[in-house]
């Protein structure tokens, strides 16, 4: 496997590398030197930095073509990396010197393993430039290191409080660590080295680090401890939300730093490892078995890109360091996800097609972007060799993953079956985010508020963050495999509508989610009232919202079965429309179907003619939905927008979904909502919520259930037809 999938990563890269030549520039100042991208500071000289890792590891990979150009590529980038650091001579492409902050040594940190092949065909100056640069980074750190407000090793839960620093602590800390080692008689290298323990142990930290007397270089990991970046059970709050993919990262740089003393023979700090194969222990449930990265927190960022690619030294570090069976085979899977993509688009790009939009408007991004995962091949070409294979694993990757998670206090559960994936994060990337779809096929999810009621109000201009939106309260029960979450979210906060006019609080969702024991069902229940002291304009309304992806991964074709028969959606529509679906149930590619037991409107897919997933629109998307509305209209107080129930069946096809057997068990105006499905355990499921103020009581056969207020219960058994 290891050949074949070094091959793999190769070819890519060979091909990325004759399409990047377009995006290197020519420093023609004396000597001329030559770098990839814009090169502006930031993540401009971090994309720099990825080339010349990428293009030295090319370079010294047999069967390359045109090894030689790769390797002046190469050289000319590091030295333009090291002239324009804050020690050198030379400018950035935005006319300033980059070093010296938190995030500097990240792209040191990434291109490591690819300078290690240039150590040859450096010149006495080249040395003399790495030098300088690690040692003032190094210096910088011990001395004057900070990250926003707060000096030197912090850490913290929450993403507010901007104590919340795990991934650049772990960067930072390799960097100390690899400079001690690489320069072990400078005088302040055994200060990097004790300051890189603390930054190390503060990476993937949680509460019960504080009371740990485990010795850690000498000292108690207690003494060490500056502060939680972790919450009990590895959820990450960064950049405000259920951050999967920066679960990803903390793990990747530890990787970085484990990989590269392996190849080189030196030393490996022993807190390296910290809490690592707990993360990953976590992680590793996040994960489809396609290879994809399951964010159930949702994203901020371009879909399937920057954090997704860093998983793959993390999957290498997992099968080396902790003995994971199934990590080199989803390295092989997440291969075959790049390969497609960058076959789709023709030219050697990675991204050219799905993301033409930041191709043609935002080169600085853009080409960090395809940096990114250039960098991360080559780190498949430079690590995979050095792993040592685990066995053959005993049971199949989803036998391995399935279980249960809950993070209580972040307010996200997820269960996970051979058959069935669901989660639901109350704190996501846009507050209230559910997934439901088969564990093994990655390319049905999208995050963006899934199962969430979409409403937007005039003014709100935030398409994808949380900007116009609050969460009041969740709740969440669970029990072997499955699990009912409840809460309410805020709608239409502090908008402003040109010119002078301010309104806030003008709309609250309620939704619970319940996802049944039986591997099959989960069942929805969304309700969105207006405020009832003030007149509001909706600009959009969406019910149920089951996002369904449709681009270039899974080919661009989804199938659609419905009472009126079966019809194909190809992924491209010539312009935005509704497509209304007659009856009251669909399934999608006969593996996901949708069953509407309680709404006043019908199901329809919401198709457009754009790519709309995600802040920068870079994944095709058609939504099914209920009660679409487009367009600024006038609501009243106390109007109700959304009032429905949907029941969802995964692993389910056409003919399973059209005979779901549901009735409405009690709906009425006080706020009690409440369903009876049979599961497919053949056991009656009583689904309730009560969304009102006041405990209420419902009536099932003669029984009597109880309702708690403003919550979601779950009967296991309630009653059994004969």
């Amino acid at each position: 496997m290891t050949e074949n999938l070094i091959d793999d990563a190769r070819e890519l890269l060979e091909r990325w590398a004759e399409w990047a030549d377009r995006h290197v520039h020519r420093d023609h100042r004396t000597p001329p030197l030559s770098g990839y991208g814009p090169g502006y500071r930031h993540w401009g000289v971090q994309s720099n930095w990825n080339y010349l890792a990428a293009m030295a590891t090319l370079a010294a990979t047999p069967g390359v073509r045109a090894r030689q150009r790769w390797h002046a590529r190469a050289v000319e980038a590091l030295r333009l990396a090291l002239a324009t650091h804050v020690t050198g001579d030379r400018t950035c492409g935005d006319g300033g010197q980059w070093g010296h902050s938190w995030i500097g040594m990240l792209g040191i940190e990434r291109a490591m393993h690819g300078v290690h092949h240039l150590d040859e065909a450096m010149e006495p100056s080249d040395r003399q430039a790495l030098h300088r640069v690690l040692v003032a980074e190094a210096d910088w750190l011990l001395h004057d290191g900070s990250r926003g407000r707060f000096a030197g090793v912090v850490g913290g839960k929450w993403a507010a409080d901007g104590k919340n620093n795990p991934e650049s602590n772990i960067w930072s800390g390799a960097l100390l660590w690899r400079v001690a080692c690489m320069y072990p008689d400078e005088p302040n290298a055994s200060a990097w080295r004790e300051l890189a323990h603390d930054y190390l142990v503060n990476g993937v930290s949680v509460e019960r680090d504080v009371n740990d007397a485990t010795d850690v270089a000498g000292r108690p990991l207690s003494e060490r401890y500056r502060g939680a970046n972790f919450f009990p059970n590895y959820a990450l709050d960064h950049h405000g939300y259920l951050n999967v993919g920066y679960m990803v990262i903390c793990a990747s740089n530890a990787a970085i730093l484990h990989f590269d003393t392996k190849k080189t023979r030196v030393e490996r700090p022993e807190s390296l490892d910290h809490h690592q194969r707990d993360l990953w222990n976590v992680l590793k449930r996040m994960v489809f078995a396609d290879g994809r990265l399951a964010r159930i927190g949702g994203d901020s960022r371009v879909r399937y890109a920057y954090c997704q690619e860093y998983l793959f030294p993390a999957l290498l570090y997992a099968a080396d360091r902790f003995g994971d069976e199934h990590a080199l085979d989803l390295v092989e899977r997440q291969l075959v996800l790049v390969r497609r993509e960058a076959d789709a688009n023709g030219d050697g790009s990675f991204y050219g097609t799905r993301v033409a939009s930041l191709r043609d408007g935002n080169p600085h991004y853009f080409t960090r972007l395809e940096s990114d995962r250039a960098v991360a091949l080559a780190m498949v070409i430079n690590y995979l060799p050095l792993v040592d294979a685990p066995p053959a694993p005993p049971v199949p990757f989803d036998e391995a993953v399935a279980g249960d998670w809950f993070e209580e206090e972040h307010g996200a559960v997820m269960t996970r079956s051979t058959r069935r994936f669901a989660s639901f994060s109350w704190r996501a990337r846009e507050l209230g985010q559910g997934l439901c779809l088969p564990p093994a096929d990655g390319s049905l999810a999208e995050w963006s508020r899934n199962l969430c009621p979409v409403v937007r109000f005039l003014g709100d201009t935030d398409r994808s963050g949380t900007a116009h939106r609050r969460l009041l309260h969740s709740t969440v029960t669970t029990t072997t495999g499955g699990f009912v979450t409840c809460g309410e979210i805020m709608e239409g906060v502090d908008v402003s509508i040109d010119e002078g006019a301010r309104c806030t609080d003008q709309a609250v969702t309620q939704l619970a989610f319940a996802v049944l024991p039986d591997d099959r069902t989960s069942v929805v229940f969304q309700r969105v009232v207006c405020a009832t002291d003030r007149i509001g304009y909706v600009t959009e309304v969406k019910g149920l919202h089951m996002n369904i992806p449709n681009d270039v991964f899974n080919t661009g074709v989804r199938t659609i079965s419905s009472a009126a028969g079966t019809a194909i959606l190809e992924t491209r529509t010539p312009r935005d429309e509704l497509v209304e679906v007659p009856g009251r149930w669909v399934n999608v590619d006969g593996v996901l179907g949708v069953v509407l037991i309680r709404g006043d409107d019908g199901l329809c897919i919401d198709r457009s003619a754009s790519p709309r997933g995600g802040t920068y629109s870079s994944l095709r998307v058609d939504e099914l939905c209920s009660g679409v509305h487009h367009g600024v209209r006038r609501v009243d107080p106390g109007e109700v927008l959304v009032d429905l129930c949907c029941a969802l069946l995964v692993g389910a096809d056409a003919a399973e979904t059209a005979a779901l057997e549901t009735e409405t068990a009690a709906w009425d105006a006080c706020g009690v909502r409440a369903v009876q499905v049979r599961g497919a355990d053949g056991t009656e499921y009583l689904v309730a919520a009560n969304f009102g103020t006041e405990p209420a009581q419902i009536s099932v056969d003669g029984s009597i259930a109880a309702v708690p207020a403003r919550s979601a219960v779950m009967e296991a058994v309630v009653y059994y037809r004969q």
